[in-house]
């Protein structure tokens, strides 16, 4: 009788502490979903957008006549790309675009549904704030990305001008939603991008986020090539 009593409570114990488990496990789960319809089920690589063509306005900084362009195609979500607008890109910003050597274009390249979310905020803002909102997104990465990301992501997009009612059709647009899937589908069949970042200064396509150094090189390269012209 002894020993049935301790099995007893040995089986009780050990279903408290699963149901305690997948109570917290399912909460975690729950907070950390991106609950918007059209994100639920999205596939960001395989898609049949409503739209064929894109017709999302340039995100782009510098002088429309700079002698170099380079293209950032990025995943919101991207660690290496944080790490490129967190350590590089003010530099690159303060002696090359701000000086009209070089024009920089943002074009997004979702990874996850996490990061077609952000992007998707990132549009429904005044587009005059949008590159210093991806920035700040950049920034701030540690703390939307997590299990609290709706909930962060609302309070840095109230910041910026949206309201919660803003923020709920931004991301239920659908023809939104298609345009960035067709961007990334663009990008994927006319550069062969696969990753993220990358980068096309000029003509030249590179995967992987680069040192400082790097780029200076390659803008230098490309000054130079114009003197005496």
């Amino acid at each position: 009788m002894r020993k049935n009593k301790i099995l007893l409570l040995f089986f009780g114990l050990i279903f408290f502490v699963s149901t305690f488990y997948f109570s917290v496990h399912a909460y975690t789960d729950k907070s950390s979903r991106v609950d918007y319809p059209l994100l639920e089920d999205i596939s960001v690589n395989i898609a049949q957008p409503s739209v064929s063509e894109v017709s999302l306005e340039e995100l782009s900084i510098g002088d429309n006549n700079a002698p170099v362009t380079i293209i950032e195609y990025a995943s919101m979500t991207c660690s290496h790309c944080a790490d490129f607008h967190t350590k590089t890109y003010a530099a690159l910003k303060e002696d090359y675009i701000e000086t009209g050597k070089v024009k920089f274009i943002f074009r997004e390249f979702p990874l996850d549904k996490l990061s077609m979310a952000t992007s998707m905020l990132a549009r429904c803002v005044d587009n005059s704030i949008s590159l210093a909102f991806i920035d700040i997104l950049f920034q701030n990465r540690s703390k939307w990305y997590s299990d609290n990301a709706i909930a962060e992501l609302k309070s840095l997009s109230k910041q910026a001008g949206l309201s919660a009612e803003d923020f709920d059709q931004c991301l239920n647009d659908q023809e939104l939603l298609d345009q960035l899937i067709i961007q990334k589908e663009n990008a994927i069949k006319e550069f062969q991008i696969n990753s993220t970042p990358s980068f096309i200064i000029n003509d030249k396509v590179i995967s992987g986020n680069k040192p400082y150094s790097y780029f200076k090189s390659e803008i230098e390269r490309i000054l130079d090539s114009y003197k005496g012209v």
